[in-house]
């Protein structure tokens, strides 16, 4: 489901946001200045979009780097996650562009990674034209999950975070209607980030981003925990369980989410009034309002008849 992905595409662009950029867009990370701390301008892209949560894109990110040719050079990397067909595009991506050049007078680069099973939906432009004259030709820079469809052995042997992120949405994409299939797909990723060797935290990070992506009805939940139970023994890692609360569960999982998706849409409000609701919350109750958050206008839409 998009609520998933959302949460799943938001954690892991914080967590590997230089590894995001050697994945897709080499070219520029060589370009980048690392030493220096780069800046993430979510909250400003949010203030400047006010239709950032129109659509089905997935996620929206705002990143200020520094460049290495010297000097005070700066660029500003837009990074939208879409998550499906959209016909206005690239006219809004063109729009985000010059709202956030008028905001802060740096160059900006707008990078696409589309994640809908379209093959032939492949946008990179917004043209203008008029009276025979090319009035307006604005470039983005898109690359296509399915691009990558049939390189997923590869994929995983990569030390990149991103060939497992990319596996995992291709998985995502080929098992939403067989449950049983995602069960093996999953069971096979996560098994995979054990035998990779590599340390808790990372394999913690990459087992967050495909629990949330490859969701599973209850009963393959319980024997999936089941399979990381065994794949904990098996690679020595019982002192570090995934799955005491570190982990997220099923009810967990849907808290948590649910919380990440509020404090998107609703960035200036509190969630004091409903802390209750939320921690007594059965799992049903939660995922009926984790549905509402992308239509609601307000918290109070969220939570209507609790």
């Amino acid at each position: 489901p998009p609520f998933h992905a959302d949460a799943a595409w938001k954690y892991v662009l914080g967590k590997y946001f230089p590894d995001f950029l050697n994945f897709f867009y080499a070219h520029i990370a060589n370009h980048i200045d690392w030493r220096t701390p780069y800046e993430t301008l979510d909250k400003e892209l949010l203030n400047l979009t006010t239709e950032s949560m129109v659509g089905k894109r997935l996620v929206d990110k705002l990143f200020k780097v520094r460049l290495k040719q010297g000097g005070e050079c700066f660029l500003l990397l837009h990074i939208e996650v879409q998550g499906d067909y959209e016909t206005h595009l690239a006219q809004r991506l063109f729009e985000y562009f010059y709202r956030l050049y008028d905001r802060y007078r740096l160059p900006i680069i707008t990078m696409v990674v589309l994640t809908d099973d379209s093959p032939s939906w492949q946008p990179d432009r917004y043209q203008m034209s008029e009276c025979g004259l090319e009035i307006l030709n604005f470039q983005f820079f898109p690359k296509k999950l399915l691009d990558y469809q049939g390189q997923e052995a590869e994929l995983l042997e990569m030390d990149n975070p991103f060939g497992t992120v990319v596996t995992t949405h291709l998985a995502a994409l080929a098992t939403r209607p067989n449950p049983n299939a995602r069960y093996e797909n999953k069971s096979a990723l996560t098994r995979k980030l054990f035998e990779k060797g590599l340390r808790h935290d990372a394999i913690l990070n990459l087992y967050k981003f495909i629990d949330w992506l490859l969701t599973l009805p209850e009963d393959l939940a319980v024997r999936y925990n089941e399979t990381v139970h065994e794949l904990e023994k098996e690679f020595g890692m019982e002192d570090y369980p995934l799955t005491t609360a570190e982990r997220i569960g099923i009810k967990k999982g849907e808290f948590t989410l649910l919380s990440a998706l509020l404090q998107q849409k609703f960035p200036n409000t509190s969630l004091t009034k409903y802390e209750q609701e939320l921690k007594e919350a059965n799992e049903d109750t939660l995922i009926e309002w984790t549905k509402r958050v992308l239509e609601a206008n307000t918290l109070d839409d969220v939570f209507k008849g609790h």
